[in-house]
């Protein structure tokens, strides 16, 4: 992993049971895959939502060449979607909102907002 990472080389990391993974016991649970990931320096970090985002960040990181990529994805099956042929390539960096809000009446702060990797 530091080999890959200090000479910047374009590996693709599938990082599967990320996140708990209760079922499969303790030592099969990725509780610790965005710590560590996270601080390698040039290591950028996919994780799907469902299968569709699955699709596309594999189509992503196929052609991601700036450098080392992971790709987690959990235990389990998906939603059964119903998927393209293929996937397309996502840009790197930017996030999907879910919903937005506006300002709720009686609200004392300017805002608030969640942010999730994954289901």
């Amino acid at each position: 992993m530091h080999d890959v990472v200090l000479q910047n080389l374009p590996v693709r990391f599938a990082i599967d049971r990320a996140g708990l993974v209760g079922a499969d016991g303790a030592t099969h649970a990725g509780s610790f895959d965005i710590a560590y990931l996270g601080c390698l320096p040039g290591m950028t970090i996919m994780a799907p939502s469902d299968e569709l985002e699955l699709l596309h960040m594999t189509a992503t990181a196929a052609e991601f060449d700036e450098g080392p990529i992971a790709l987690r994805y959990p235990r389990g099956n998906g939603l059964g979607l119903d998927l393209p042929a293929e996937g397309q390539v996502l840009e790197i960096g930017r996030g999907r909102v879910i919903r937005e809000m506006g300002r709720q009446s009686g609200a004392q702060t300017g805002g608030i907002a969640i942010l999730s990797l994954g289901p």
